[in-house]
């Protein structure tokens, strides 16, 4: 039976629609010819998307989800930024602002997910913040969903410091590194990395595949974990006459040379180019990361992540010993339950007519923890098992109850245990 979500969701946002996947060999052999003589590089469709062509039973709600939790996904939570404002306190901020910032982005009518009137009028102006946005949105859709089908965890690569070779080079990479790494999570091992670049444009398939051509360059430069199957993906985003369309090809593994030439590439686009000696160079190329301190740095940005989203201050001395702060911060958040899950979610309420709008981000509770408890063995089973409770085929939004009002709203989650509920509620 349908459920009817008119009276307390903005329309349209939970209707499920669809979106058109491109990932074949044609769109390889495009991206890798606009590679030129640059890097040599192996491009390939991705086996999960080659069949797709369509991402259908999609919710905008799930998009906004995934956008705003992966705006969490960055380091340095805790410290200060202007105006002595704590920098996560503008982050989770704009957690939510990332839901928010699009509720009137899509139109209502489907099966397709098509963007509003107004988005488009306004893209021109606004071309690469809609681009990136969507493209960050979709990336995270198609890799949860279709790529990594486990327990995951995603970090911002500028929080990646698992490796002190390759956290010198990323920084000299600046706004020229990759994007996002995904990890799975296989009996409390890292066992899958998943490097991803997000590319996004509004001036067609030409533009998008040049724009993929660099991403592929810049997902060859990570290091490679030791015993961990790594995998190398670039999504590419096009909008256009209101249309969302994903394009995705995967690159194969690097040999050293090869990470190194890439390196070089994307290195040399930046103005001032850090001059680096050959030798130091070499040394850092051939050696490769431990999986055991890649999944020690996994778990903690992970934590940070979850906590970011869930409105929760953390520190490194909180995370490891534990903080009545943030333990007495858990229990002042706002509940809600979903899926006989228990959520604590940071709420924002903005005037909207005569009612008001209100949209909660949180996080399932048995995967937040101000201890190292979060550790414990089990931990990726439980989220395996909170993945599978909402199946891949069936993300549409639940009914959710908010403990603290009683009200009925509805909920979007995520297979790592974030939720969103955007709902109207009268003054």
């Amino acid at each position: 039976m349908a459920m009817d979500w008119s009276i307390t969701l903005p329309d349209g946002l939970a209707q499920p629609g669809r979106y058109a996947v491109r990932s074949d060999y044609a769109l390889a052999a495009k991206v890798s010819a606009a590679l030129k003589d640059d890097v040599d590089a192996d491009v390939r469709p991705i086996p999960e998307l080659s069949g797709l062509g369509v991402r259908d039973g999609v919710p905008p709600l799930d998009l906004l989800l995934g956008l705003g939790r992966l705006t969490s996904a960055l380091p340095g939570l805790h410290r200060v930024g202007a105006g002595g404002m704590p920098g996560l306190t503008a982050l989770r901020t704009a957690s939510r602002w990332a839901v928010i910032r699009y509720l009137w982005a899509f139109a209502d009518s489907r099966p397709d997910l098509r963007l509003s009137r107004l988005t488009n009028e306004v893209r021109f102006h606004q071309r690469t913040l809609l681009s990136e946005s969507f493209g960050i949105a979709l990336a995270a859709d198609l890799i949860e969903r279709h790529v990594l089908s486990g327990a995951t965890r995603v970090v911002d690569a500028d929080a990646v410091s698992y490796d002190p070779v390759l956290a010198v080079d990323m920084a000299e990479l600046r706004s020229h590194k990759p994007d996002y790494f995904w990890y799975r999570v296989t009996d409390d091992r890292l066992s899958d990395v998943v490097v991803v670049e997000v590319k996004g444009t509004t001036s067609g398939i030409s533009r998008c595949v040049q724009q993929m051509a660099r991403g592929v360059e810049q997902v060859l430069v990570p290091a490679h974990i030791h015993g961990v199957n790594m995998r190398r993906i670039v999504v590419g985003t096009e909008l256009q006459n209101g249309m969302l369309k994903a394009f995705a090809v995967e690159v194969a593994e690097p040999e050293e040379a090869l990470r190194r030439q890439a390196y070089e590439v994307v290195r040399g686009r930046e103005f001032r180019r850090p001059q680096v000696a050959d030798d130091l160079v070499a040394v850092r190329f051939r050696e490769e990361v431990t999986e055991e301190s890649a999944a020690e740095d996994s778990r903690y940005l992970d934590q940070v992540r979850l906590h970011a989203f869930a409105g929760v201050p953390v520190t490194d001395a909180s995370m490891f010993t534990g903080s009545p702060l943030v333990r007495n911060l858990l229990a002042s958040r706002e509940v809600v339950v979903a899926d006989d899950i228990t959520f604590r979610c940071q709420t924002s309420r903005l005037e909207f007519d005569d009612r008001l709008l209100t949209v909660r981000t949180g996080v399932a509770d048995e995967f937040l923890s101000s201890t190292d408890a979060y550790r414990s063995e089990g931990s990726a089973e439980r989220r395996l098992a909170y993945r599978q409770r909402r199946a891949v085929g069936d993300q549409r939004p639940v009914r959710g109850v908010s403990q603290e009002t009683g009200t009925s709203v509805p909920v979007a989650t995520a297979g790592d245990g974030c939720m969103v509920a955007v709902s109207f509620e009268e003054r």
